[in-house]
């Protein structure tokens, strides 16, 4: 099988607009670039595909690196409505990694309220 490039922003932008474009090329499209790690990319596709098993391992994996724009972003198109619990878990997650902001706003979402020299330095 031949290597799989990355569409520039038009063809991805035209594939992702197309009526009649197959599930398996969307599918194909979104794991291509859940592999190579270009998970907004990966969202678009799957997404468009309607790949819930794939969404929700992508939330799996953006709760897991502390992205909580990704996550939340995910949460938005598959209905699922994250607890305290797990909006508290993906923001340790990001704080121990440095992403800070990340982190204050997954504590935000989560109901708790750090002061900014907690989470920002």
């Amino acid at each position: 099988m031949a290597k799989k490039y990355d569409l520039s922003s038009l063809e991805k932008r035209d594939l992702l607009n197309e009526t009649a474009v197959s599930l398996d090329t969307l599918l194909s499209w979104g794991e291509h670039y859940e592999e190579v790690g270009s998970l907004y990319d990966a969202v678009d596709f799957y997404e468009k595909a309607g790949g819930a098993d794939a969404l929700a391992r992508l939330r799996l994996k953006a709760k897991d690196a502390g992205n909580v724009f990704l996550f939340h972003r995910i949460c938005r198109i598959t209905g699922y409505e994250a607890g305290r619990d797990e909006w508290i878990l993906l923001a340790d997650s990001a704080k121990e990694l440095g992403k800070l902001t990340f982190a204050a706003e997954a504590y935000r979402l989560g109901g708790v309220e750090e002061s900014p020299e907690d989470t920002v330095q």
